[in-house]
């Protein structure tokens, strides 16, 4: 007959089994070997990463932006040292006549003597973009070191220049020189696309507001060029387009950077030694052991927003939705990686700079379309669902988005005077 077992014996053997399987979970769960071995693999990908894209001139210069730029860097350091900085009202003066809002005769005596000093350094860095290969220099990559202070400081000398640069092709189109502020602004635009391919998240913040400087300077520039300018204009526009890097390989490059800041203290002797050298050195932090259970929380929370992020803008938003609605169903969540996040803002200013990237083509070719068959078209020629064109009568059109909100104010496209039409039958 077999004998039973006291009640308090038979809990405690559930009990044990119970303290084991969460015991090996735990374990499980602690054990950081295989997210050791991808961020050794990841930060490898990551700083030999080339960044390939469409050049928007058909005389390249060899190698990369980076590579033409670098030796630029220490001037550009000094040059954003000793710029005046202006005061609010100056400040809202030199936006006013970039946008051509109010007329270049009221623009700051020190803003023009500033140009004017920097316009050498500022047409070196332009001449850059025309590298038949885009990335970065090694010193403004979210990889390059744990300290920031100088990335930091480089990323804003240049966008410095993308200020100066639109304020130049505002002083070229009141000359009259349409089709050199044309080139200028092509070129200032490409340095807000280079500042985007492999420089995390603030190259892509930069970029979009360097477009938000730029794009309606440069719309009255295109606007007024001659036509064979204008039909130039229309490829470069469309490369420059095409070569914004995916959000998603932005997040990618902040989660390695994210990881390496947080934890690299947490790797092997060897892992340590197989990083950059600029990494090389790890004090070691407290809470090893919570701090292993967020390393894998960062990993995959960053996993989750990568997959989604280069979604179309309502379906990305229905899942980051579902993102966040997950994260609210986890317990014991750990403090979230700050710089890996898709936030609403970043997510409007991005959404906006490729609006107004198509905007800017789609103006050029209503312009072209206009002067060649002597009225306005029906619809945009390239197809977009963000665009619309609205005639207003035989002179004028807009352009207006269809996403309410984004773009209030629309792009006015006016038809070309009798010289520009002439070169309709001048130029093939």
């Amino acid at each position: 007959m077999a004998l039973k077992r006291p009640l308090p014996a038979l809990m405690g053997g559930v009990s044990l089994s119970v303290l084991v399987s969460l015991g090996a979970l735990a374990h499980q769960h602690l054990r950081t070997d295989a997210l050791e071995e991808r961020l050794l693999r990841e930060v490898n990908t990551l700083t030999h990463a080339e960044h390939p894209r469409p050049a928007h001139v058909t005389a390249t210069r060899p190698g990369t932006f980076g590579e033409a730029v670098t030796g630029l860097l220490p001037a550009l350091l000094q040059q954003a040292r000793e710029a005046p900085v202006p005061n609010a009202a100056e400040a809202a003066t030199l936006e006013a006549v970039t946008e051509g809002r109010t007329p270049v005769t009221a623009l700051p005596a020190s803003s023009r003597e500033a140009l004017e000093h920097g316009r050498p350094l500022m047409l070196r860095v332009l001449a850059a973009t025309h590298a038949e290969s885009g990335g970065l220099p090694e010193d403004l990559r979210p990889l390059s070191a744990p300290e920031t202070t100088r990335r930091d400081a480089l990323l804003q000398a240049l966008r410095h220049v993308v200020d100066a640069a639109a304020l130049e092709t505002r002083l070229l189109i009141a000359r009259g020189d349409v089709d050199q502020a044309v080139d200028t602004c092509v070129d200032t635009l490409a340095l807000n696309r280079e500042l985007a391919l492999g420089g995390g998240l603030l190259g892509q913040r930069l970029s979009a507001n360097g477009y938000a400087r730029t794009w309606r300077v440069c719309a009255d520039a295109l606007d007024a060029a001659s036509l064979p300018r204008k039909r130039r204009a229309i490829s470069q526009l469309t490369r420059l387009h095409e070569g914004f890097p995916p959000v998603s390989l932005t997040l990618h490059e902040e989660s390695v950077a994210a990881q390496l800041h947080a934890f690299r203290d947490l790797l092997s002797d060897d892992a340590r030694a197989a990083l950059p050298p600029t990494w090389f050195d790890a004090p070691a932090l407290p809470g090893a052991l919570s701090r292993r259970l967020q390393w894998r929380q960062w990993v995959e929370d960053a996993d989750r927003l990568i997959a989604v992020a280069d979604q179309p803008a309502e379906e990305r938003r229905r899942s980051l939705e579902a993102v966040e609605a997950r994260k609210a169903g986890e317990y014991f969540r750990q403090p979230e990686a700050p710089s890996v996040r898709l936030s609403p803002e970043d997510v409007g200013a991005l959404d906006l700079r490729a609006l107004r990237s198509e905007a800017l083509i789609a103006l050029v070719e209503v312009d072209v379309a206009r002067a060649e068959k002597g009225q306005w078209p029906r619809a945009l020629p390239t197809r977009t669902a963000s665009l619309v064109l609205k005639p207003v009568d035989e002179t004028q059109a807009h352009i207006r988005s269809c996403v309410q909100g984004l773009m209030p104010d629309p792009l006015v496209v006016k038809a070309d005077g009798p010289r520009a039409l002439q070169q309709v039958h001048d130029v093939p």
